[in-house]
């Protein structure tokens, strides 16, 4: 998680900041997030090496628009945003997925942005495997596209639980294997 200074603590504490335990959780949910994706990255050097797939992390698009003191800058997104990794698995079929992660006991459906939904429908309509890899506390899934795009209908609500997706929990050996279920199977279409 990035260092906070004692200013910026004092500002997030201060009392006349109303914002300052929203922006204190928004913090650490984006520093979760990025340590979900490591985690992912490092499935992704597994497969790499075993020559199972070639994924990458995807980049957001932006422009900076102003460069401040120490290192900082103000940009802008500049284009659609895409799913978090995509790639090609060995044989040449396309990979795309998206990586949510929460410390709550359940994920909700609409943690997959309506943009970043049409983006996966559009992969799996193509052929690309598709799904959202997801971080529920300390377990790891791999929910196909298909059964996260259906919630509603398949079990009754808009967020999952881990005993709705116990069937989607992946590997996790220091790196979370999101292509391979505990039970030896794996993904869909890999």
């Amino acid at each position: 998680m990035e260092r906070m200074t004692a200013e910026q603590f004092s500002e997030l504490t201060n009392e006349n900041n109303n914002n300052g335990e929203q922006i204190l959780r928004n913090k650490v949910s984006s520093a979760r997030g990025r340590a979900f994706e490591g985690l992912l990255m490092r499935g992704c050097n597994y497969y790499r090496q075993k020559e199972i797939a070639i994924i990458n992390k995807v980049n957001e698009p932006y422009i900076v628009t102003k460069k401040t003191t120490g290192n900082k800058f103000s940009g802008r997104f500049t284009g659609r945003a895409e799913p978090d990794f995509k790639g090609v698995l060995y044989g040449g079929r396309a990979i795309a997925f998206e990586a949510k992660s929460t410390q709550k006991s359940r994920i909700q459906r609409n943690a997959v942005t309506d943009t970043q939904m049409e983006w996966l429908r559009e992969q799996k309509d193509f052929g690309a495997v598709t799904f959202v890899a997801v971080n529920i506390q300390d377990k790891f899934y791999s929910v196909p596209f298909d059964v996260w795009d259906d919630m509603k209908n398949i079990y009754g609500k808009k967020f999952l639980m881990p005993e709705d997706i116990a069937g989607y929990e992946v590997k996790y050996d220091g790196a979370v294997r999101f292509l391979e279920y505990e039970d030896g199977t794996r993904v869909e279409g890999v």
